[in-house]
């Protein structure tokens, strides 16, 4: 989980890294290019082995057309299929991607082939309406088809590739989500809440009979909520506050004034929440600080650029209580998964903040 809090440190290690990655890529790059003339060399030398003692101007001349066609070809391919890959997923609509893959292979192929063809002509002084029949068929239609043919392999390939990287990140967020469940049933469950909030309640019996029933309300839809929402990826963020309202207000009769949260956070039916996110953000404030009256815990909940921000001020406890640690893990885990962002942490001497990234309904 990255760590916000020393960035010039995090900049100055990631410029080596980018570096050492351009470069890698590179050698790859001039690997596949030294591969693919070898090929070309190879092959005019097994169908043609006489190209080389008759000819060697004709010959270093089909060399380097059917190098630069074959590298033309495999760029702008590459370059297509990354676009693609962007802005047309295979698996927001498997049917749409195909046709525009095919398509796209066939449209960017003959104009990458017309233009080599039309670039070596200029060359030799030829126009491009000279080229004859067989020329074409050689020059142009040929590499098409290879290329067609290479493309469509190429393209099932990436298609089950990413299959295999949906299906081990379905499987990843179904064992992230059972460990999230795990942990959350287990804090509610925890002997400890148990044991505060039977001592709440029994002070609350003997003093506020009304106050009790309303305790037993808001403890019974803490873990009904809990129990309804373990199945789910997201929820909206409109039952999650209800639901941490619930939680905050079990909190508050045990702690009273030493506890206070400033909720900002706007009633958009919208917006969306990996369930029980604030429910574990809000535990582990109260969890690891001391809240007194005289050194209120404040928790302050809002929006801002795009996340969904818990802030608490800091005020360690000498003596921590128990815990896995698996909570902030487990929650930047689904959200990578769900958004492609990670759950930002800022930790200064008098504040720590989570920030969510926001998700937003879609029909």
């Amino acid at each position: 989980m990255a760590l916000i809090k020393d960035k010039p440190l995090t900049s100055v290690a990631t410029v080596p890294q980018t570096k050492a990655a351009g470069a890698k890529g590179t050698r790859k790059f001039l690997k596949q290019l030294a591969i693919l003339l070898a090929a070309i060399t190879a092959t005019i030398l097994i169908f043609c082995p006489n190209c080389f003692q008759n000819d060697l101007q004709q010959t270093a001349y089909n060399i380097t057309f059917s190098f630069v066609m074959f590298v033309g070809l495999w760029q702008a391919n590459g370059r297509l299929t990354n676009v693609l890959d962007k802005h047309v997923p295979w698996f927001d609509n498997l049917g749409k991607r195909l046709v525009i893959s095919l398509i796209g292979t066939l449209v960017v192929s003959t104009i990458v082939a017309v233009l080599i063809n039309a670039f070596f002509l200029a060359i030799k002084g030829i126009p491009f309406q000279q080229l004859g029949e067989k020329a074409l068929m050689n020059n142009v239609y040929g590499p098409l088809f290879i290329t067609f043919i290479i493309s469509l392999a190429m393209h099932s390939r990436t298609f089950l590739l990413s299959w295999r990287d949906m299906a081990i990140n379905v499987e990843r967020l179904k064992k992230e989500s059972i460990a999230s469940q795990y942990e959350s049933l287990k804090a509610q469950v925890n002997p400890h809440f148990l044991f505060n909030s039977l001592n709440v309640l029994t002070s609350l019996v003997e003093i506020d009979q009304k106050q009790a029933v309303k305790f037993i309300r808001k403890l019974s839809e803490v873990y009904r909520y809990v129990l309804d929402s373990r199945q789910k990826e997201i929820v909206p963020l409109l039952e999650e506050l209800h639901f941490a309202e619930s939680y905050i207000y079990l909190q508050k009769i045990r702690h009273g004034k030493a506890l206070q949260v400033q909720n900002d956070l706007p009633l958009d039916a919208n917006l969306m929440v990996v369930p029980l996110a604030l429910q574990m953000l809000l535990e582990n404030a109260i969890k690891h600080n001391v809240a007194l009256e005289e050194q209120p815990l404040r928790v302050h909940l809002y929006l801002e650029d795009n996340y969904l921000v818990v802030q608490n001020n800091v005020q360690e406890k000498r003596i921590r209580e128990e815990s896995t640690g698996m909570g902030l893990p487990t929650i930047n885990s689904r959200y990578v998964y769900l958004t492609g962002k990670k759950v930002l942490i800022l930790s200064t001497e008098h504040n720590f903040i989570v920030k969510l990234p926001l998700l937003y309904f879609k029909d």
